[in-house]
């Protein structure tokens, strides 16, 4: 008897952080509908356009959910790969308690991972961004960064003509 091999399914990283973030701003505006006492108060004027502000008035902590460009705050010596797309991004911003971001770029078709791999090493090590360890394989790279009190991942996918670029960035504890 021979068995025949299935091809497995994979979901892209890039779709799973997109349906993820619309769950969020879901559950977060019931909640701000629901319990509008809690300090927080949101920017829901935005949000036609993908994209919420929250901010709790009590620790003048905002947090972005959404939009197609790079936070305002995002480190501006950041390595971003020309003609990349912002597709998704999280900023959570507190005045002198530090920063933290998740971005997701996708990359133009006809790249592949010999020449974006190359850009991020080379521009992270330019930026004074360090490699702390890392995880490559035909399909992705993996890398934790460091420079300063920041600390995060870059991870790189290649599945079929898409490339995708996940940044998570904060400050370290």
């Amino acid at each position: 008897m021979n068995a025949t091999p299935t091809k497995s399914s994979k979901i892209n990283p890039a779709v799973v952080l997109v349906i993820g973030g619309i769950i969020i701003l879901f559950i977060v505006s019931l909640t701000t509908k629901f319990f509008p006492k809690t300090g927080v108060k949101t920017d829901l004027k935005d949000v036609e356009k993908g994209k919420i502000t929250f901010k709790d008035t009590k620790t003048d902590q905002t947090v972005n959910v959404g939009g197609e460009k790079l936070p305002d705050a995002f480190p501006k010596d950041f390595p971003v790969y020309q003609g990349a797309k912002v597709v998704s991004s999280v900023s959570n911003i507190q005045q002198g308690k530090g920063n933290g971001f998740l971005v997701t770029f996708t990359i133009p078709s006809g790249q592949g991972l010999n020449k974006v791999v190359p850009f991020y090493k080379s521009g992270l090590n330019t930026s004074g961004w360090t490699i702390t360890s890392s995880f490559d394989s035909d399909t992705i790279q993996t890398w934790e960064i460091a420079k300063g009190s920041t600390e995060g991942s870059v991870a790189i996918t290649s599945e079929r003509d898409q490339m995708t670029v996940i940044v998570t960035l904060g400050d370290k504890e």
